[in-house]
């Protein structure tokens, strides 16, 4: 009788285990470059057009508060792959070709690897950024550990690559003459769902549009110029974004070919949406849709908040958050929590129910809670340093520091400190470090400290602008 027990409990024991398995989603990890904050349907904007992104918010939740880690490219990403706020792993700004920085493996235990370690197979369809030397990589996606690797970047593609055949993306070993990348990244994630299905798996898919230099399909280029011309009048489209505009850039909120490749990222959302349908995964597949920083400040919609990329203004860090996964997140959820970009290292592992390095701590906290429709605890600061070391943008040179609804901005060119209530001030245009001291010489202090816990790099403010990117 005593042995049946034992025998009935064994049994009972991996069938919990096995039922918790069975129970961990997939992961699908889509982020855009350089999306604004207003440039998607479900965040209000009536000229471009994203119904599967729209309708991913409404089957899901979609969050009005979630900052990335960095106002540009390279540092942003390092904080998703590590869950470290990027001053700590020492890439804060933009790696170009002359770049001497680069992801370390030996360093940073990213993301793949933690949930490789859980059982999941790992693939990257897309953009990278986090190591330029392409003849001699020392920190590429394989280096850090993914299974598959498809269509990253084999040279600097700063001023895109989009239409095959591709000169700066040799990981695609053939195409068809014309196609377009950000639809060839999307079929490219299909078949990796699909000859995966039976395996469970982390993709991140990260599109290179719409980074300038802007390019999309001509015939729906024409689409959104005869819409232009409809709102704002014949033959305007021609003015601002014919021949004589070869990069397709105006300073003007609708841009016909932002439009356009923004319409092929959000169908080629509806292609992977579909695939996971018929494989059966999509009730147990969680869906992340983000952007690495925000819109070009004179070119992308951020709606009403300040300025835009490589600035720490809200326009800069505060990005669209759309999450879906059925088994966990209820529909038409709006999440106005703060979360951070560093949040999705320990989210991703703890629905995976992996346990990381024990020697590798991230930055970010687990928002599971918010995805279950519970309650976190009142989040600690958050913080950003960009000293722009690549840009060399002066003055952009800025760290910032965000606590409750108040948030200080440290310029160092100018030595001056900006402090505003995002609450009753999200477009930041009352500067009221002069009525609050207190308040601001809390925050700064809060933030001098952290600069010296993550030994963050002070700017070299004499350095001159140059012109890069």
């Amino acid at each position: 009788m005593k042995k049946t027990r034992c025998f009935f409990l064994i049994l009972v024991s991996l069938w919990t285990i096995s039922t918790a398995a069975q129970q961990r989603p997939n992961i699908i990890f889509i982020m855009a470059d350089d999306l604004g904050s207003a440039e998607l349907g479900c965040y209000g904007n009536t000229f471009n057009e994203t119904p599967n992104l729209d309708r991913l918010a409404g089957e899901g939740a979609r969050f009005t508060q979630a900052y990335s880690a960095a106002p540009i490219c390279s540092p942003s990403r390092a904080g998703i792959m590590t869950g470290r706020y990027p001053a700590r792993v020492r890439i804060t700004d933009f790696l170009d070709n002359n770049a001497d920085r680069y992801l370390d493996p030996a360093r940073s235990y990213t993301i793949n690897r933690a949930l490789a370690a859980a059982g999941y197979h790992t693939g990257i369809v897309g953009k990278w950024h986090l190591d330029t030397k392409f003849d001699h990589p020392k920190g590429n996606p394989k280096q850090h550990g993914f299974d598959e690797v498809i269509g990253s970047e084999t040279k600097y593609i700063a001023d895109g690559d989009y239409f095959y055949p591709y000169d700066k993306i040799s990981t695609f070993d053939k195409g068809e003459e014309g196609e377009y990348l950000t639809d060839r990244q999307c079929s490219e994630a299909a078949d990796f769902i699909l000859r995966n299905k039976k395996k469970r798996f982390f993709l991140y898919l990260t599109f290179y549009s719409v980074h300038t230099r802007l390019d999309a399909p001509e015939e729906l280029v024409k689409k959104y110029k005869a819409k232009f011309d409809a709102k704002y009048g014949e033959g305007k489209s021609e003015i601002l974004y014919g021949p004589q505009n070869q990069r397709h850039e105006a300073d003007h909120l609708d841009n016909p070919y932002l439009a356009a490749m923004i319409e092929r990222i959000d169908a080629g959302v509806g292609t992977v949406m579909e695939t996971l349908k018929k494989a059966g995964l999509d009730k147990n597949t969680l869906v992340i849709f983000f952007s690495d920083n925000g819109g070009v400040w004179h070119l992308g919609n951020n709606g009403v908040l300040r300025a835009g990329k490589s600035w720490l203004y809200e326009g800069g860090v505060r990005e669209n958050l759309i999450a879906r996964w059925p088994s966990g997140i209820r529909p038409n959820t709006t999440i106005d929590t703060r979360v951070m970009a560093t949040d999705f290292y320990p989210t991703f592992l703890e629905l995976a129910q992996a346990r990381g390095h024990r020697e590798y701590l991230p930055d970010g906290k687990s928002i599971v809670p918010l995805l279950k429709g519970e309650k976190m605890e009142e989040r600690e600061p958050f913080f950003w340093h960009y000293p722009s070391e690549t840009g060399r943008w002066v003055n952009r040179m800025c760290s910032a520091v965000r606590d409750g609804d108040y948030k200080l901005l440290y310029f160092y060119k100018a030595n001056r400190t900006e402090l505003y209530d995002l609450r009753n001030d999200p477009s930041e245009q009352h500067d009221i470090a002069g009525q609050l001291s207190e308040k601001r010489d809390a925050l700064k202090k809060k933030l001098d400290q952290w600069l010296k816990e993550v030994n963050a790099e002070v700017p070299d403010t004499a350095a001159r602008k140059k012109p890069k990117k």
